[in-house]
């Protein structure tokens, strides 16, 4: 009760933006937010969000194909995502996804794909305080969500919080057993990190 009376509060507040903001979305141009601040999860970040929510949950989204709002309730990546998701990979459109995201989780509080990639968009913008809300939210849906662990663990490294990005590495390692790239990505960015600051 309590997680979905918060999922509840976040949807109202993104309402009020995603009203100002819904345009009619799908049509943002893919390369003006193409700006390549970040590197250290930019590729990477939209690929294995894409790969993880294919296997994690993507046939449960088969009813995508019957216009807006077909996808309520949804747990996978549905058709809308996937093109938010292409807006983030191939494009680097931070900006635009993030447009779009705000809208998406409105009408889809339960999916923890899109509070993944409107988490992913925020942090890559710099708003790690939006990042943070975003990701516990999605967590607070599905608390074994690779993607997330790994991207706020990535977060908590650019934010200076060490100790908490070793404690989501631990519980990737707990959960994942095979062909783990979001592990992978996160020991890569502590290590990284652990070279930047003598630890």
């Amino acid at each position: 009760m309590k997680n979905l009376i918060f999922i509840i509060l976040i949807s109202i507040s993104l309402a009020f933006s995603a009203s100002a903001k819904n345009d009619g979305g799908g049509s943002s141009g893919g390369s003006s937010g193409g700006n390549s601040g970040g590197n250290s999860g930019g590729s990477s970040g939209g690929s294995s969000g894409g790969s993880s929510g294919g296997s994690s949950g993507g046939s449960s989204g088969g009813s995508s194909d019957s216009g807006e709002g077909s996808y309520s309730g949804s747990t996978g990546y549905d058709k809308e995502l996937k093109r938010i998701l292409f807006e983030i990979e191939k494009n680097e459109n931070y900006q635009g996804a993030l447009k779009d995201l705000e809208i998406y989780v409105y009408e889809n509080p339960q999916n923890a794909n899109g509070w993944n990639l409107i988490g992913f968009a925020s942090r890559k913008l710099g708003k790690f305080d939006d990042a943070e809300l975003y990701y516990n939210t999605g967590l607070e849906i599905e608390p074994r969500h690779d993607d997330i662990l790994a991207y706020q663990g990535e977060l908590y490294l650019q934010t200076d919080r060490y100790e908490m990005a070793l404690e989501n590495l631990a519980i990737l390692t707990d959960i994942c057993i095979f062909n783990c790239s979001e592990k992978i990505e996160l020991a890569e960015a502590i290590k990284k990190y652990e070279l930047e600051n003598n630890l």
